[in-house]
């Protein structure tokens, strides 16, 4: 088949595969749904043709192509997710793989669940983002299957825990959101910290508490608590939170964000584990709230040191820091944060796409184009 659109050409048809546990973009939490979002949305704006494979709730300027009628994490418990999820992946994903035919490049962000699919040679490339942790022997075994894939990281740390294998890395593209609307929001009082994330011993909402304590700051907490971590939340935090006059918000909705980030001294990032990336990190910055992490995954390449917040060691660096915020200028927080902007994003993506869209030959033009 000779492809109606090539390298260099203006319009290229784009299949963008969305994991099926929230909407794009979700209601509340779910940062890989939402830089999807982003990314159909920007890749329609510059007059390419895409098609979103997600979830029937989603909303988007892409054509959508319902994968299933709501997402799993609505109607399923953990335990369902957990045995269904795998297979009923599998099973969308063939269905995107019939219709190759119909697009230039297949985008997915679906994890190993796509890779065999990926694998096989098809009328249409395969570009897979990870957006995971990848030092999990899953990770590195099913990689380790299929070497050929082309993959795209999420982060360069990302990589590290695969660095012995052999893969088809072509780009690391960092995450980007639409930030319009954290860029205009105005600075307000900034009498408080804020945790934003995930309700996870990774995550170390604890060590926040902890800051806020030293600091005499009040702590803000919007964060999700997923059905796995709810013994954790209630064995442990929630008594820490209630001991310490933490506010504790729960999920909040995207169109609240950028106030909560404008009215704080600073975003606490205290996770302590290899984060992959950290959409919180940007979206605090976009606000021009200065951002204080641990020195982890990818922090050291969305942060810049004393500029747009401070990367600590340990929670001793952490509490210093808090002390040192006048230093940073809301301002250059904001221009840090737009370095990850949607339309970044996409530029960075539409240039992978074109190494994977391979233009027909002369020979290949010539017979197509005969009578």
């Amino acid at each position: 088949r000779l492809r109606d659109h090539c390298v260099g050409c203006a319009r290229m048809k784009i299949a963008e595969v969305a994991p099926m546990y929230e909407s794009v973009p979700p209601v509340r939490y779910g940062g890989t749904e939402r830089v999807i979002a982003a990314l159909c949305d920007g890749l329609v704006r510059r007059g390419h043709d895409v098609t979103l494979f997600g979830p029937a709730t989603s909303t988007t300027a892409a054509t959508l192509v319902p994968t299933v009628a709501e997402p799993l994490r609505a109607r399923m418990t953990r335990a369902e997710m957990l045995d269904l999820a795998p297979q009923l992946h599998v099973e969308m994903l063939a269905g995107v793989y019939e219709r190759a035919a119909d697009f230039d490049v297949i985008h997915a962000h679906t994890d190993m669940a796509t890779l065999p699919f990926a694998a096989e040679t098809t009328s249409a490339p395969t570009l897979l983002t990870l957006h995971g942790r990848l030092d999990l022997d899953v990770a590195r075994r099913e990689l380790a299957r299929f070497p050929q894939v082309p993959l795209v990281s999420i982060s360069d740390h990302q990589r590290d825990a695969v660095r012995a294998l052999d893969l088809n890395w072509l780009a690391t593209v960092p995450n980007g959101l639409d930030l319009g609307a954290y860029l205009s929001e105005p600075r307000g009082s900034a009498s408080c910290l804020n945790f934003v994330g995930r309700i996870h011993h990774e995550k170390r909402p604890d060590l926040a508490v902890e800051v806020a304590r030293r600091t005499g700051f009040p702590l803000r907490v919007a964060a999700k608590v997923d059905p796995t971590d709810v013994a954790y939340f209630v064995e442990h935090i929630e008594p820490l939170f209630a001991a310490n006059a933490v506010e504790f918000l729960g999920e909040v909705f995207e169109h609240e964000k950028p106030d909560l980030y404008a009215g704080a001294a600073a975003t606490i990032f205290p996770s302590d584990w290899p984060e992959p990336f950290g959409l919180v990190m940007i979206e605090s910055m976009a606000a021009g709230t200065p951002v204080i992490a641990l020195r982890r995954g990818s922090v050291p390449e969305v942060l810049v040191d004393g500029v747009s917040g401070f990367i600590c060691d340990d929670l001793e660096g952490m509490v210093e820091a808090v002390g040192r915020l006048r230093e940073i200028d809301p301002d250059a927080c904001r221009r840090q944060a737009q370095r990850f902007s949607a339309d970044r994003m996409c530029e960075r993506y539409l240039n992978v796409f074109e190494t994977l869209v391979v233009p027909p030959s002369v020979e290949e033009y010539a017979a197509a184009t005969q009578p």
